[in-house]
């Protein structure tokens, strides 16, 4: 990514050091989600309290910093809706159903089989041909995902989860390539926002059958859940969002992905630290199997794109990780 002949320019590891601090924002949510889902909160309220916090930070964000320029297409609503309904307000509750019943760094590493699933999309119903490293990253990757999710011994994991968390890995892909369509018109803080607008409306509908328990946000589990709820509003949503767009300002759009995996592990470690969850020692190797094959699934894209520069294409949203 950075020549090994030339020093990076400072501008350019301001944007890695920002899309750092997204992916840690984001992943940093995961074990407050799973804290929420053990309260009186449903999937659906989690996700209603993160959405809606989230929503209205970001818009603040958009209307501040994209002033004059929030305006959307008539015939582009379509997009803005299914874009913030399905693959934000949907996305956000099977990953969350899916942490219920998973490790987090397993139900995280499921939702990362979103870039296989864009790929397969392109070559199989865009039909165009990719190059033979992306499918080496490919292999490598469902190799490592085969390690971590102990195909061999079905039982060791909750198989609704493990669905849960393919949904929530189809609803990702889905926001990529919406995303990449969007975005041929709008700038992506804009997008992102009125997606996440559009997805706090539809949750906040769907309180009709599922009424939020407003008490609850006054209890107490692993630390009072009003404060849980902020976090994963404030930092795990609309934090990681703002960051990610502030570094794909300096920094090309496979970078900004590359280094939004971090989340994986930020998840993961601090899963082991808050919630004591633990991975085996070959759990571990798969996940660094799946790390590297999403680096060279990710850099077989860019090279085939011919956009390695500040031209990568921009995948803008919540969880720029999972979650």
């Amino acid at each position: 990514m950075i020549s090994s002949r030339t020093s990076a320019p400072p501008h350019y590891l301001r944007g890695l050091a920002l899309g750092a601090l997204g992916a840690v924002a984001m992943g940093s949510a995961a074990p407050a989600l799973k804290l929420l889902a053990a309260t009186e909160l449903s999937p659906v309220n989690v996700i209603q309290a993160r959405i809606v916090i989230g929503a209205v930070a970001l818009l603040a964000a958009a209307l501040l910093l994209r002033r004059g320029r929030m305006a959307v297409r008539r015939a582009d609503w379509w997009l803005v809706a299914v874009y913030g309904v399905l693959t934000i307000a949907v996305n956000q509750i099977v990953y969350t159903v899916a942490i219920t019943r998973l490790p987090v760094g397993v139900a995280l590493l499921l939702e990362y089989l979103s870039p296989v699933l864009v790929a397969l999309w392109v070559r199989f119903v865009q039909r165009r041909r990719l190059s033979r490293l992306l499918w080496i990253g490919i292999a490598v990757l469902l190799a490592g995902l085969a390690v971590v999710t102990q195909v061999w011994t079905a039982a060791a994991l909750d198989i609704v989860g493990v669905l849960f968390g393919l949904m929530a890995a189809l609803t990702l892909a889905a926001r990529f390539l919406l995303a990449e369509r969007g975005l041929r018109t709008h700038d992506p803080l804009v997008m992102a926002a009125w997606g996440a607008c559009s997805a706090a409306v539809a949750l906040v509908a769907a309180g009709a059958f599922a009424p939020f328990p407003w008490h609850a946000l006054g209890t107490t589990h692993g630390g009072p859940v009003w404060l849980l709820a902020l976090h994963t509003g404030l930092i795990g949503m609309a934090g990681a969002i703002l960051l990610g767009v502030l570094a794909q300002r300096a920094i090309p759009a496979t970078s900004a992905s590359l280094i939004a995996a971090l989340e994986i592990i930020v998840g993961a470690a601090l899963a082991a630290m808050v919630l004591g969850e633990r991975l085996t020692v070959a759990q571990w190797l798969g996940s660094a199997a799946m790390l590297a094959g999403i680096v060279l699934a990710q850099t077989a894209v860019a090279r085939a794109s011919g956009r390695l520069g500040r031209s990568g294409v921009s995948v803008p949203g919540p969880e720029t990780g999972p979650a």
